[in-house]
C-alpha cells in the first residue's frame, strides 16, 4: 500500500468512490499546483487566454472564450481584467460593431513567456506521481470528457 495516498474519498453511495468527487479532487490539484509554481500573477485562465491570442494573433471576444473553455460572462470579466492590466487591447470590429476584436500587447507576451516555464513546472508538479504513459493516457481521458481536439504530444 502507498503512505502517500490519502483514504478521503467518500463511497458513492457504499459503492466505488464518485468520479465527480475525484474530478473536484484532481481540480483542486491543478489550482495548488498552479499557485505554488506560478508567480507571474497570471491566472490559469489568463494563461490560456494568451496562448490562443499567441497562436491566432487577432480573434474575437466569443471564439477566445470558445478556446479558452469559458462562458461569455466569464469572458467579458476576463477580457476587462487583462485590458485593464494592459495584457489585451481590444477594438470594435469594423465589419460588425457588436464584435470585439482582441490582440495580445507586448506586455502580454512579456507575462506569457515568463509563465511558459513556470506553468510546465505546475503541469510537472501536478502529475509527479504518474508515469509517462498513464500521463498520456490522462491526457487522451479528460479530452475526451472535456470535447477538446487531442494535439501533438509536447515536452
Amino acid at each position: 500500500m502507498n503512505e502517500n495516498l490519502i483514504d478521503a474519498a467518500p463511497l458513492w453511495p457504499n459503492g466505488p468512490t464518485s468520479l465527480m468527487h475525484l474530478i473536484r479532487r484532481a481540480g483542486q490539484l491543478t489550482a495548488t499546483s498552479w499557485s505554488t509554481s506560478v508567480s507571474s500573477g497570471l491566472s490559469q485562465i489568463q494563461y490560456a487566454a494568451l496562448i490562443v491570442l499567441e497562436e491566432l494573433e487577432m480573434c474575437d471576444q466569443g471564439t477566445l472564450g470558445t478556446r479558452v473553455g469559458i462562458d461569455k460572462a466569464t469572458g467579458t470579466y476576463v477580457v476587462d481584467r487583462m485590458t485593464a492590466a494592459g495584457l489585451i487591447v481590444t477594438r470594435t470590429d469594423p465589419d460588425n460593431r457588436r464584435r470585439k476584436l482582441i490582440t495580445m500587447t507586448d506586455e502580454g507576451r512579456k507575462a506569457l513567456n515568463a509563465t511558459i516555464p513556470q506553468a510546465k513546472g505546475a503541469e510537472q508538479l501536478m502529475v509527479e506521481r504518474l508515469s509517462k504513459t498513464e500521463v498520456s493516457d490522462l491526457m487522451h481521458l479528460l479530452s475526451r470528457l472535456s470535447g477538446v481536439r487531442e494535439g501533438e504530444p509536447t515536452d
